[in-house]
C-alpha cells in the first residue's frame, strides 16, 4: 500500500485520469454537503491555513495506448472528487484571467496527450455520465440544454448551487483556497484486497446502502473490463427493473429467503431474522458458503445472472395506485390482488419460487392461478381474523415443504399452505364467517380493505350488470345506516327500538355497500337512498331495494348472505377446515405455542434423556432442573435477566414466596403451581433455554423435544 500526502490540485493535475468504477453508487451529495465544503473553503480564505479534505483510496494503472498517462480507479472518495470538479467547472465559467486555463487543464479536461486530449479528467458511473459530460462540455452554460430528468440529478443541482455562490469578486479567493486543500492518497497495490480496505473505511458510518455494499463486494475484486461488463449486463438491469434502492434491497432480502428456504440466520452467535439491516452480512455468508470454483468472475456472473432472472419475476409483482384490474392479464390480476390490494408484503418470497417453477413448465398457468387463489384466501382471511398470514418465516417454511413435494398440484399446495398452527393457522370457515358478520371492518381492514372486500363480492355476484371500474370515484364505500344520524334517522331507529344498535353495527359488513353516488346519498332516509340504489351498477347495492326497513336485524341478515358469498371466493377446502393436532408428532421449543392450549404433554426428552410427564408445570420444572444441574451459578445469573417473565413467581430462596414450592437445591426452590397459562409456561421455558445457551455456549435448545397425550 502506497500512501502519499499532497495538495488536492497537485493530486488531480497532470497525466492522470480518474474513473469511478461501476460498482460504486451514483453521485448523491446533497446541497448540505456542498454548503459544508464552501464553509470549509471560506475558513481557509479567512485563516489562510490548509484544510484536510480527506482520504482518497484508488488503484493506479497505466492507460494502454496513452504514453505516461495513469488511470486512478477511485475506491473511496468519489463524492468529494466529483464535487470538487463541479466546483472547478463553475469557477472556470466565472473567472477570467490567467487562472482560467489552469483550472481547465487541472480539473476539467486533458489538454495534451495522444488519445487523451479533450477527454474529461473524471469518468463517473454510467448513471451520471451523460449529465456530467454535458456540464463539462458546454463552454457557455444554458439550462435549456438540459431536460427535466437531467435537471433533477444532484450533479446538475450542485453545479447550479456553485454557480450562484461564485462571483467575479470571490472566484479568485475560492480558487486559491482550493489550492490550500490537502488530501491523503492511498494506492492499493497488486496483491492487496481492495474490498477489505473499502469495508474497513466504510465501517465508520459512511451512508452506503446495503445494496451498494453487495454490488461492491461482487464486482470490486474483478478487473475493470469485467466489472463494467457484468455491471451493465446484470446489475444495472436489476436497478432499472426495480426502480429504487429501497425496492432493490427489499427484493434482495426476499430473494435470499427464497434461495435459502429460511429467514433465520446466525450472526454473532445470535439467532436473527434476515432483514434489511443485516442484508450485506447475509449475502456475503450465502455467497461464501456456496462459492464453487477458482474463477471468481464466472462465479459472480452466475449469481448476478440468477439475481437478474429473479428480479424479472419480482418486477411482475410491483404495482402502484395507477394500475387497474382492467389492463392486466388473469395471472397479473392475481399478483395485483395479492401484493397491492392486500398489501401482502412477504408473498413475493413464495411467488418468486413458484414463478421459477412455472417458467420451467413444472406446472401450467391454470395451476399457478389456483396456487395464487389459495395464497389470496389465506392472506385475506388472516388480515380479517387477526392471524399472521404469510410472514417471512412462514414463507421460508412453505418453500421448504414445496421443495420436498414430489407431485406439486392443487391439493398438495393446499396441504402445504394450511400447515400452520396457532397464530399461523389458516382461519377456518367458522372463524372467517363470524369475523365478516360481526367485526368493525373499518377498524380491521381500513377503507382500502373494505373496498377490496365489497368489490370482490360484486365481481363474483351472479347477476351483475357492467361492473364499474375499481377506483375511489366509481366505487366508494357507502354506509347504508349513516355514520351521523340526523333527526329523521334517530326518529326512525327509535320507533324500531333500535337506536342503541347504531354504533354496534355501523361499520359491519351488512351496513356497507359500494356506490358511485356517495355525496348524493349522504345521510338521506333509507327510502330515499333506495331510489338511488336501484340505478347502481353494483348488484349487492341494487339488492337493497328488496328490504322494506333498515335496522340491525336487516344488517345481520344481509351480512350473513354476503359472508356466505365470501366463503365461495376466499375458499378453504373442507378437508382442511378442522385441523386437529396429531398427538403422535414430536414438538420442539421452536413450535408455535398457541396450538398447545388445552393439551397435556406425554413425554419430554432433554439431551437424549426421555421422561414421562403429566402436565405443563412438570414440563417447565424438568427444564429448570436440567439447566440448574448443568451450571448452578450460570442459571442464577440467567433468571435475573429482564426478559425472563414471572421469575418472582417461579424461583426463590424462600419457599414461602412460592405456590406449591419444590426444592431443587439447598436454598433454591421452584414453584409447582402458578397462575399463568400453557402458552406463557412454554414461552418461559424457551426464554430460559435460549438465555442459558447464549451465556454458557451450550446447545440445549436443539436437544429438547416433547410429545402430547392423545
Amino acid at each position: 500500500m502506497e500512501v502519499i500526502k499532497d495538495s488536492l490540485d497537485k493530486f488531480i493535475a497532470g497525466k492522470k485520469s480518474f474513473t469511478i468504477p461501476v460498482y460504486q453508487r451514483k453521485y448523491d451529495w446533497k446541497l448540505e454537503q456542498c454548503r459544508q465544503l464552501l464553509d470549509d473553503i471560506e475558513r481557509v480564505i479567512l485563516t489562510d491555513k490548509p484544510h484536510f479534505l480527506g482520504t482518497f483510496v484508488y488503484q493506479r494503472q497505466a492507460i494502454i495506448g496513452s504514453s505516461n498517462f495513469d488511470e486512478y480507479v477511485i475506491i473511496d472518495g468519489q463524492q468529494r472528487i466529483t464535487t470538487i470538479i463541479l466546483l472547478a467547472k463553475a469557477l472556470h465559467e466565472v473567472i477570467d484571467d490567467e487562472d482560467k486555463e489552469e483550472i481547465f487543464s487541472t480539473f476539467i479536461k486533458h489538454t495534451t496527450g495522444k488519445g487523451m486530449k479533450n477527454k474529461c479528467k473524471l469518468k463517473p458511473t454510467e448513471y451520471d455520465l451523460n449529465v456530467f459530460e454535458k456540464l463539462m462540455n458546454y463552454d457557455d452554460f444554458s439550462e435549456n440544454n438540459f431536460d427535466d430528468t437531467e435537471k433533477s440529478s444532484m450533479l446538475y443541482q450542485n453545479y447550479i448551487f456553485f454557480r450562484k455562490k461564485i462571483s467575479v469578486d470571490n472566484a479568485e479567493k475560492i480558487y486559491k483556497a482550493i489550492q490550500n486543500l490537502n488530501i491523503v492518497g492511498i494506492n492499493v497495490e497488486a496483491g492487496e484486497n481492495p474490498q477489505e480496505i473499502f469495508e474497513s473505511i466504510n465501517s465508520t458510518g459512511l451512508a452506503l446502502s446495503q445494496s451498494d455494499l453487495i454490488r461492491n463486494y461482487l464486482l470490486m475484486a474483478l478487473d475493470y473490463e469485467c466489472q463494467e461488463d457484468l455491471y451493465k449486463k446484470y446489475w444495472l438491469q436489476i436497478e432499472l427493473l426495480l426502480h429504487s434502492t429501497e425496492i432493490v434491497e427489499k427484493f434482495m432480502v426476499q430473494y435470499l429467503i427464497t434461495k435459502r428456504r429460511s429467514d433465520s440466520l446466525l450472526q454473532n452467535n445470535k439467532k436473527k431474522r434476515l432483514a434489511k439491516n443485516n442484508l450485506y452480512f447475509s449475502f456475503k455468508k450465502y455467497f461464501e458458503e456456496n462459492y464453487n470454483g477458482d474463477n471468481k468472475a464466472a462465479e459472480v456472473e452466475k449469481y448476478l445472472s440468477d439475481m437478474y432472472r429473479y428480479a424479472k419475476f419480482y418486477n411482475k409483482f410491483l404495482f402502484n395506485s395507477n394500475d387497474k384490474f382492467d389492463t392486466l392479464s388473469t395471472l397479473e390480476k392475481k399478483f395485483y390482488e395479492l401484493t397491492f390490494l392486500l398489501d401482502a408484503t412477504n408473498t413475493p418470497i413464495v411467488l418468486m419460487y413458484l414463478y421459477d417453477k412455472y417458467e420451467k413448465n413444472i406446472f401450467d398457468e391454470t395451476t399457478f392461478i389456483k396456487f395464487l387463489d389459495a395464497m389470496i384466501s389465506l392472506t385475506f382471511r388472516a388480515k380479517l381474523c387477526g392471524t399472521n398470514g404469510i410472514t417471512s418465516q412462514f414463507a421460508g417454511n412453505v418453500i421448504l415443504k414445496l421443495e420436498q413435494e414430489k407431485n406439486l398440484n392443487e391439493d398438495s399446495f393446499w396441504k402445504i399452505i394450511t400447515f400452520g398452527k396457532g397464530d399461523y393457522a389458516f382461519p377456518n370457515d367458522e372463524k372467517f364467517k363470524n369475523s365478516l358478520i360481526n367485526f368493525d371492518l373499518q377498524a380491521v381492514l381500513k377503507s382500502d380493505g373494505c373496498r377490496y372486500l365489497l368489490y370482490s363480492l360484486e365481481r363474483n355476484a351472479e347477476k351483475f350488470k357492467e361492473l364499474p371500474k375499481y377506483s375511489g370515484e366509481t366505487a366508494s364505500i357507502e354506509h347504508i345506516m349513516p355514520r351521523t344520524l340526523n333527526d329523521e334517522w334517530k326518529n326512525y331507529l327509535s320507533a324500531k327500538n333500535d337506536l342503541q344498535s347504531h354504533e354496534r353495527w355501523l361499520n359491519t359488513l351488512g351496513n356497507l355497500t359500494l356506490t358511485a353516488y356517495n355525496s348524493e346519498l349522504s345521510n338521506s332516509t333509507f327510502d330515499k337512498k333506495k331510489s338511488i340504489y336501484s340505478n347502481s351498477g353494483f348488484f349487492y347495492t341494487r339488492e337493497l331495494n328488496k328490504f322494506a326497513d333498515w335496522t340491525s336485524i336487516q344488517i345481520q341478515i344481509r351480512a350473513k348472505k354476503l359472508a356466505n358469498s365470501a366463503l365461495k371466493i376466499w375458499t378453504l377446502p373442507e378437508k382442511y377446515n378442522s385441523k386437529v393436532i396429531d398427538a403422535g408428532n414430536v414438538f420442539t421449543l421452536d413450535s408455535d405455542f398457541g396450538i398447545f392450549t388445552g393439551t397435556k404433554p406425554a413425554t419430554i426428552s432433554i439431551m437424549n434423556v426421555e421422561k414421562e410427564i403429566k402436565n405443563w408445570r412438570e414440563f417447565l420444572r424438568e427444564i429448570i432442573k436440567t439447566l440448574y444441574t448443568s451450571d448452578k451459578n450460570l442459571f442464577k445469573q440467567v433468571i435475573q435477566k429482564d426478559n425472563v417473565p414471572r421469575s418472582g413467581k417461579l424461583f426463590s430462596a424462600d419457599p414461602k414466596n412460592l405456590l406449591k414450592p419444590v426444592e431443587i437445591d439447598k436454598n433454591f426452590y421452584v414453584a409447582n403451581g402458578f397462575d399463568f397459562d400453557t402458552e406463557t409456561a412454554l414461552k418461559i421455558a424457551k426464554i430460559l433455554v435460549e438465555n442459558f445457551d447464549l451465556a454458557g455456549d451450550t446447545n440445549f435448545n436443539e436437544e429438547i423435544w416433547f410429545t402430547l397425550r392423545s
